[in-house]
């Protein structure tokens, strides 16, 4: 089956020299549906999976929980058991909204003697409209096996288990950041802070900014892993990719040499005086796209194409690598506002 594909792919890249990332032809189903409401099956906005065929774990952006499911050859399978609460009604008396969930990401162990984790995050921006909601400025993680990604606790729907530890500290770390400081405390449509992927390189947690997008660059913040979940706000650096004129990250997937970026639409203002993504003029409406990234600070992403068939409106929030092999990437891709993601397989080449 990878060989067939892999022929098929090859023999579209000489029909078509130009195209750079192909759609396939596998019809993709989910089955049961998400759990717990139409609202988070229509919602998924993050994604990952532990290595080797572990368990996956997806989040969504309305609710306060996540889900674990596994990917078959052309399938998704939710647990309808594994539902796993994340935060509680309420933190120290004050009342806690949804999680605004946007990325995913499994962190295998640093060492023989170490843990493996999911992590989720919250976007870490006001709601829409303007409204602060100390729910979205989480950061969480849990421990799971390495070879299975199965939690090493037991959990629930209902409680938060003790073993999920979250933190709000990386809000302060963000406002003490002079790239994104300025934008901390605006919304999304006045080029305010957004997270919507995260990933892990050699002991950081890498976070991907949909916005702000600054001078048609978009924002990841690195922060070392070891110190997130203390009691003081973990230090940061920021890498700028160029990624084009209002072009934000929407998902940030680890592969071998380095990261994909899933783009889209960031979403900045024009007219105002406070925009600084591209050109004061009415704002593009850039198509979904993929990109390489070496992860290393200063390199610049390498455009792999923009996904076909895919509208400039449709919200490709959710990237999953299937297949990392010496000529293509395989990936699934989830769509924000459609019944459990409606995935999407493609093809690029690297």
């Amino acid at each position: 089956m990878r060989f067939l594909i892999l022929s098929l792919l090859a023999l579209t890249w000489h029909t078509h020299a130009s195209a750079e990332i192909v759609r396939s032809n596998t019809k993709w189903k989910v089955k049961p549906d998400f759990e717990k409401s139409s609202a988070a099956r229509e919602s998924i906005s993050g994604a990952d999976c532990a290595p080797g065929n572990g368990l996956c774990l997806a989040a969504n952006d309305e609710k306060n929980y996540a889900q674990f499911f596994k990917i078959g050859k052309d399938s998704l399978a939710p647990d309808k058991k594994g539902v796993l609460r994340l935060l509680p009604k309420k933190v120290d008396g004050q009342k806690m909204d949804e999680i605004d969930a946007e990325g995913v990401v499994f962190v295998p162990a640093q060492g023989a003697k170490e843990q493996s984790y999911f992590y989720v995050t919250g976007s870490h921006g006001l709601s829409r409209s303007g409204e602060f909601q100390p729910s979205r400025y989480t950061l969480f993680r849990f421990p799971v096996k390495e070879g299975s990604g199965k939690p090493t606790f037991k959990f629930s729907d209902k409680k938060v288990a003790p073993e999920i530890e979250r933190t709000f500290l990386l809000a302060e770390t963000i406002k003490a950041n002079p790239d994104l400081a300025p934008y901390a405390d605006q919304t999304l449509d006045r080029n305010g802070v957004t997270i919507e992927g995260i990933s892990e390189m050699d002991g950081d947690i890498l976070l991907g900014f949909r916005s702000p997008c600054l001078d048609e660059q978009a924002l990841i913040l690195r922060v070392p892993a070891d110190e997130l979940f203390r009691d003081t706000p973990p230090s940061s650096t920021v890498d700028k990719v160029r990624l084009g004129d209002n072009v934000g990250i929407r998902d940030l997937t680890r592969v071998e040499d380095g990261f994909l970026i899933l783009a889209g639409r960031s979403d900045d203002r024009r007219g105002s005086e406070d925009y600084t993504c591209g050109e004061k003029r009415k704002p593009p409406s850039p198509l979904p796209s993929v990109w390489f990234w070496s992860g290393k600070s200063g390199d610049q992403a390498k455009p792999l194409g923009t996904l076909p068939g895919v509208k400039a409106t449709a919200s490709a929030e959710t990237l999953l690598l299937l297949e990392d092999t010496k000529n293509a990437y395989r990936v699934l891709v989830l769509f924000d506002g459609e019944k459990n993601g409606k995935p999407v397989e493609f093809i690029g080449r690297r």
